[in-house]
């Protein structure tokens, strides 16, 4: 039997492809700290807005994020704050009495282009006269894009929806930390 130096020549090419793939795969990203792999846990905050809808009524939110970056390919949110809400279409006669983050932390996954945080629950009360009582919601999985850069976080922008809900916004990475941090 006569092997065709072609194919010999075209199954080593793709066995190369298929080792090349599966290594890159295997590499998972890690948080940086100017380019450098994060060694030790780094807290740093990040403020701005978030929407939550949920159908025809919602809030938008300025919030305060807290986020602890851990070496390697994790992380955790250890506080979501609200600092103030203004409700919409059904809730823009309502004023909020309480918000509350549970089950922190949540889990940040850093992925090969964003990060996952997992677990994202959040409960809003409303004072007496409002409609809805509450809004009580966890949104499994929430993707945070970082801009302007993966390598360089000075902002992100996050989105998470669970049927008949979604909640989703832009937070700005606060000084001395902007520009500091990111994935690679």
């Amino acid at each position: 039997m006569k092997i065709d130096k072609r194919v010999v020549v075209l199954s080593t090419a793709l066995a190369v492809l298929m080792l090349c793939v599966t290594a890159s795969f295997a590499a998972a990203a890690v948080w940086k700290d100017k380019g450098t792999n994060v060694t030790s846990d780094k807290t740093i905050t990040l403020t701005g807005g978030e929407i939550a809808e949920a159908g025809a009524k919602g809030l938008n939110c300025e919030v305060k994020l807290t986020l602890t970056i851990e070496a390697g390919s994790s992380g955790k949110v250890t506080n979501l704050q609200t600092v103030k809400c203004t409700g919409f279409g059904e809730l823009s006669k309502c004023e909020l009495s309480s918000s509350e983050s549970l089950g922190l932390p949540w889990t940040v996954d850093v992925n090969a282009a964003d990060l996952s945080i997992t677990g994202w629950h959040t409960k809003r009360k409303f004072k007496a006269g409002c409609a809805t009582a509450e809004i009580d919601k966890t949104v499994g999985s929430v993707t945070v894009t970082i801009l302007p850069t993966i390598g360089e976080m000075k902002e992100v922008e996050f989105l998470g929806s669970i049927t008949g809900y979604k909640t989703f916004g832009s937070l700005k990475v606060d000084s001395p930390n902007e520009g500091t941090y990111g994935i690679g």
